[in-house]
């Protein structure tokens, strides 16, 4: 049994994969634990969050106080003394008093990063330990989880991450409280381990656009498309090219990030927004049609002959008006699909049906709504396969090779074949003790390879290679 839940602006939506599909819808005012009591049956629980860290990145300012250790001759803003060089040595150690007088500046949330820190992670973690008389541990997030070398997009990274880490600790503490053992789907179509998502959590973002992309492609078979997902608080466009969303690096604070994440184009429109002398971009609620008080996009939709919900609850909005608020809506939305130029759409979310015809109407677009449309985010986050990366750091002269920031013995290096089949073997083995289907490891990613000889007195002295590779993201075998 395969169970996807995804976490949106209005409802939770919950599938359950078997033979067939079986889902259901649960209104967030209840609560994580009320939709995990809601699942009678047994198996994998994989959930998507990334509505709930939007919140947080769009709710109140949070200071983000941010210390760095970029090492001799560089001058950040937060800076301490303290570095570790290109292999992993500490050339410089961190002055412990520096390092008081620079917390007793505290923010909200804490950001530790430094340089080389992904070859040796042990100034960062000493800076951390000073850091929790200050701070919880929960608040603090350190940059050596996040492996890429690139030292500005790690920091705006760390920072990121600060932000968020606090929210999704307490979602990971709600969701284990009631189910053990479950995965988080992450913003590029992946699996992961809740504490791979707590030390990196921006890796969870834009993750509800990556789950109805993958939900659409297994629902309708439409290789190339664009999806476009009617939800309570927004609509989605995610583009699909040969099966798989387009892929793009976060921009966090102005600062390109080490975190890469589906593309999509959220428009501030949904079922449930306001109408207040006019379509707002707003929710405030559920649609009257649905227990609210205040008139939404559904509401119109009755008001215009469609029977949604409770439909004689949507009287007080007059015709006129609803025609009025549609071609809002349907200008909004239709502009941006012209946009995108494509020829084909697929329709996923409870309105779909509703509102789809008349885009498709306006752009000349081929229209498909699939079966299971309503719930096919939820069947895109349960499909899923776990989709781990390894960066590797292979130094024979040191005798060492870093997985994922952490240090091992390397007894043997051999040839550039050895050195990608250990790798291979390596994430394999992760992604297998994190629950992985043995078929879905298999294809095994090469996203970076390059090695080089360290050459003294005119002879080799050692080798050196870096390398990252990765589960690859998509369906898993176990879906039927």
């Amino acid at each position: 049994m395969l169970i996807g839940m995804d976490v949106g602006g209005t409802n939770t939506d919950v599938a359950m994969v078997d033979d067939g599909i079986t889902s259901l819808k649960v209104p967030n005012t209840l609560g994580i634990r009320h939709v995990l009591g809601s699942i009678r049956r047994t198996g994998r629980l994989a959930v998507s969050t990334s509505t709930p860290l939007n919140r947080v990145l769009t709710g109140p300012p949070v200071k983000v106080q941010t210390i760095l250790i970029p090492g001799p001759g560089l001058f950040w803003p937060g800076s301490i003394r303290g570095a570790v060089n290109h292999r992993g040595d500490i050339v410089e150690g961190i002055d412990r008093e520096e390092v008081d007088v620079a917390l007793a500046d505290r923010g909200d949330v804490l950001a530790i990063a430094g340089k080389f820190s992904v070859r040796n992670p042990s100034l960062e973690q000493e800076v951390a330990a000073r850091a929790l008389h200050h701070y919880p541990e929960e608040k603090i997030s350190l940059s050596h989880p996040l492996c890429a070398l690139n030292f500005p997009a790690r920091v705006a990274t760390t920072r990121l991450n600060a932000r968020i880490r606090e929210a999704v600790t307490r979602l990971t503490e709600e969701i284990g409280a009631e189910y053990r053992d479950f995965l988080f789907f992450k913003g590029d179509g992946g699996l992961i381990p809740p504490d791979y998502a707590v030390s990196n959590p921006s890796v969870l973002y834009r993750s509800s656009a990556a789950a109805v992309a993958l939900g659409a492609y297994y629902l309708s078979g439409e290789a190339e498309c664009l999806v476009v997902d009617f939800g309570g608080t927004t609509t989605d466009l995610v583009a699909l090219s040969g099966g798989r969303p387009v892929m793009e690096t976060l921009v966090y604070d102005g600062g390109r990030t080490v975190t890469t994440a589906v593309a999509a184009e959220s428009l501030p429109y949904g079922g449930d927004s306001l109408i207040e002398g006019g379509l707002c971009p707003t929710r405030v609620g559920n649609a009257l049609a649905f227990g609210g008080n205040r008139p939404t996009l559904t509401d119109a939709l009755n008001a215009t002959g469609c029977e949604i919900g409770d439909a004689a609850s949507s009287r007080g909005i007059t015709r006129l008006t609803g025609l009025e608020v549609l071609e809002e809506y349907y200008s909004h939305v239709s502009q941006a699909v012209e946009a995108h130029g494509a020829r084909r759409l697929v329709g996923t979310g409870y309105l779909a049906p509703f509102l789809l015809p008349e885009i498709a109407r306006r752009t000349g677009a081929f229209m498909i709504i699939p079966p299971h449309w309503d719930c096919a985010n939820a069947v895109g986050v349960a499909i899923s396969r776990v989709s781990l990366t390894l960066y590797a750091r292979f130094d024979s002269g040191r005798g060492l090779v870093v997985f994922n920031g952490e240090p091992e013995v390397l007894r043997k290096m051999g040839d550039d074949e050895a050195v990608l089949d250990r790798c291979r073997e390596e994430v394999q083995q992760r992604a297998l003790a994190a629950g992985a289907d043995p078929c879905d490891v298999e294809d095994v990613q090469v996203l970076f390879f390059h090695t080089y000889d360290v050459i003294r007195s005119a002879y080799r002295s050692a080798r050196i290679a870096d390398v990252v590779v990765q589960i690859a993201p998509g369906i898993t075998a176990e879906a039927p």
